[in-house]
């Protein structure tokens, strides 16, 4: 009987254990006009973030950074000189001194470039891809001055070929050309430091 009693208990408890999950389930399910709060069971505590913002602030430093228009590479000063050659030679192509002003910054070599004007003779106007640059090496690289030597070509117009040192001055926001020295050592160092 002991057997029987045994099978008879197992039964009833797996009977007891469906009818407890049936009975939860029905307690759960939502129903109409309900209120879901009450039949509703949380299945994750629920969380907050809070978000600090910190701000943090530097001390002023007394490094001082360069000026971003200082010349510190031979491709930036061939940059230059181009656009000092392509406004020299448009300029005196078109007749154009205010074009010629927007790259010279001395009356000498503005008068120079009007000099030029119907002496000259191109055949087309000239383009930035003319002008070439070897053996370019820049002497003086401050934020007010810029020296630079090379020895240029400029194809399409009698092939001008001109070596020597090229002296720039920072004004307006740009690298104006003031003076041409023919050797490095001549006294080009003058035009850096007169008062532009």
């Amino acid at each position: 009987m002991r057997r029987f009693d045994r099978a008879v208990i197992r039964r009833l408890v797996a009977g007891l254990i469906v009818v407890g999950l049936a009975v939860g389930i029905w307690a759960l399910w939502p129903r109409e006009n309900s209120d879901p709060s009450s039949t509703t069971v949380p299945t994750a505590a629920e969380t907050t973030t809070t978000t600090l913002l910190t701000t943090t602030t530097a001390a002023p430093t007394t490094t001082a950074t360069e000026p971003t228009h200082v010349v510190t590479t031979v491709e930036e000063a061939e940059e230059i000189l181009t656009g000092l050659w392509f406004g020299w030679f448009e300029g005196i192509y078109n007749q154009d001194e205010e074009r010629i002003r927007e790259v010279v910054g001395s009356s000498n070599q503005i008068d120079a470039a009007v000099a030029q004007f119907g002496e000259l003779e191109m055949s087309r106007p000239p383009l930035p891809t003319d002008f070439a640059f070897a053996a370019t090496e820049i002497l003086e690289g401050s934020a007010s001055c810029t020296a630079i030597w090379t020895e240029m070509s400029a194809s399409g117009f009698g092939d001008p070929a001109l070596e020597g040192v090229h002296v720039f001055r920072w004004s307006d926001d740009k690298w104006l050309f003031v003076s041409l020295w023919t050797h490095a050592d001549d006294l080009w160092e003058e035009d850096c430091t007169a008062e532009f």
